[in-house]
């Protein structure tokens, strides 16, 4: 079968910018399909969008003009709210950091400062909206085939789209007939094997962790039932998106201490109430649109007075990307098992980086356990002794408490 190149739309007031896109990306991928728009063009824009075939949208946003940027991103809103799914990338001019930031609250995928971009990263920016778009499609067709798909109905719940799946759960953006608005909806197959019994203990558990917790650093829970075969948790959305896809982008310094900050009392909150997260990491932390965090996912999460007697002893339980020391190694977890994983995340702020990689989750936890913490670039280096303390292979030389931690950060302004 011959490889399709990606379908584009590229929508902006400068020429020559569109005449370099588009020969890249059609030299590159020469049965690539490309039209070119105007910004005042939006009735062949949403008819093009309407259609469903696009792998992506490009727009060009010029930020040192508001109205020209405003525009912008006022079409990328409407667009997605003719397909929520599109993949939307801003090549920005005259952008900063705070433009990155507004420009992925809207909705973009992607954000590609124009003094800055190269054809590699156009190249892997538009390949990866192809390559995201026909899994999305193809894993559609494969449900639809399937004997055993069912469309799962909740009573009082729209289903908008498909978030996320695995084998035992699906995640939905739903509208509750009831709230009049968006809402998460978490549905979990209910079987009687020992795994399946496991998973809906840890997604019951996720309902009664949260719901006992009201603070606006967790996210709230609408409801909890029970189907036939189901179970659903329908809890609050957050259309800013969440910190991996903030990450995509670099942050500066105050940035990056501004989320460790933001993060660490979100963590003191439910260290307080004796919970431990467990599975801590960007893309379970979801932003506001004021830039502040919320945690979510706490199906790996436990009471910390559990952990007192045998409970999750000897379990290996957490990305290994972010996983402490004594999570890869089954050992007792406490509370500074959640600032270990924040520390990590401390480090992949500041350098857009993970600190360890391998080709196996045993190598990646290996170096959790054993590998020095990783050396912050001279830009950053000033930080060090602080990641130092948070990333301690021992429990005993990091800090003991979230509130230890934001005692040594002091107060840190809101970043905008």
């Amino acid at each position: 079968m011959a490889d399709l190149g990606p379908i584009l739309v590229v929508v902006g007031g400068d020429t020559k910018r569109l005449q370099w896109l588009t020969h890249h990306v059609t030299s590159h991928w020469p049965s690539a399909q490309v039209t070119t728009l105007r910004a005042g063009e939006t009735a062949s824009l949403s008819r093009l969008v309407s259609e469903g075939a696009l792998d992506a949208v490009v727009l060009q946003a010029d930020f040192a003009n508001e109205a020209l940027a405003g525009a912008a991103l006022n079409t990328m809103t409407q667009l997605l709210r003719i397909q929520p799914t599109l993949y939307c990338i801003l090549l920005a001019e005259n952008g900063n950091e705070m433009s990155a930031v507004r420009a992925l609250k809207g909705g973009a995928k992607d954000y590609l400062p124009l003094t800055q971009i190269t054809r590699d990263q156009l190249l892997a920016t538009v390949g990866e909206a192809c390559a995201k778009r026909r899994i999305a499609a193809q894993a559609a067709a494969m449900m639809a085939q399937s004997e055993n798909s069912t469309i799962i109905e909740v009573p009082g719940y729209s289903i908008v789209k498909e978030i996320a799946t695995s084998n035992f759960s699906s995640v939905f953006l739903a509208r509750s007939e009831r709230l009049r608005r968006n809402v998460v909806l978490k549905v979990m197959t209910r079987g009687e094997s020992e795994r399946e019994m496991g998973d809906a203990e840890r997604f019951q558990r996720e309902y009664e962790i949260i719901s006992s917790i009201t603070h606006r650093a967790i996210a709230e829970i609408y409801d909890f039932g029970s189907l036939p075969g189901h179970l659903y948790l329908a809890m609050e959305y957050f259309p800013c998106g969440d910190l991996r896809d903030r990450l995509r982008n670099p942050l500066s310094v105050d940035e990056s201490l501004y989320y460790l900050r933001a993060i660490a009392e979100a963590l003191r909150v439910i260290h307080v109430f004796g919970i431990l997260h467990r599975d801590l990491k960007p893309a379970n932390v979801m932003l506001r649109e004021d830039n502040s965090p919320v945690l979510i996912d706490f199906g790996l999460a436990r009471r910390s007075l559990d952990e007192i007697g045998n409970t999750g002893v000897g379990q290996v339980l957490g990305s290994p990307y972010y996983i402490s020391p004594e999570q890869a190694q089954g050992q007792r977890v406490d509370v500074r098992t959640d600032l270990y994983s924040l520390g990590v995340m401390f480090y992949e702020m500041l350098t857009g980086q993970r600190p360890y990689g391998g080709r196996s989750a045993v190598a990646i936890m290996s170096q959790h356990t054993s590998s020095p913490v990783p050396s912050l670039p001279e830009a950053t280096s000033m930080q060090q002794p602080l990641l130092d303390r948070l990333m301690a292979k021992q429990q005993s030389a990091r800090y003991a408490s979230a509130d230890e931690l934001l005692a040594d950060l002091g107060p840190i302004a809101a970043v905008a």
